[in-house]
C-alpha cells in the first residue's frame, strides 16, 4: 500500500509533473540535436565524435524518463487515484 500512495500523491502534484514533462523534452531534444551534430563533426576524431554521440544517447534516456515520469504523474496516477476505493 505504501507504493500506492506514493503514487497517488506523486498525482497531486500537476505543476511538479508538467515541469518534469517540459524539463525531460528539452533535455531529449538537446541530446538529439547533439546527437545529429555528432554525426556530422568531421572535424573531431573519431574517438571524441563516439564520446560525444555516447554523451547524446545518455541524455536522450534521461529526457526520455524524466519526461515518462511527468506524464504518469500527469495522467495515470490521476486513474488509480479515481479508482481508489477509500
Amino acid at each position: 500500500m505504501k507504493l500506492k500512495q506514493r503514487l497517488i500523491r506523486m498525482g497531486n502534484n500537476a505543476p511538479l509533473n508538467f515541469r518534469r514533462v517540459i524539463i525531460g523534452a528539452m533535455i531529449f531534444f538537446g541530446g538529439a540535436g547533439m546527437l545529429m551534430w555528432a554525426e556530422g563533426a568531421t572535424h573531431l576524431p573519431p574517438l571524441k565524435q563516439e564520446l560525444v554521440a555516447l554523451l547524446a544517447l545518455a541524455m536522450i534516456g534521461i529526457g526520455a524518463l524524466l519526461s515518462l515520469l511527468g506524464y504518469l504523474g500527469l495522467s495515470v496516477f490521476r486513474i488509480l487515484k479515481f479508482w481508489d476505493d477509500k
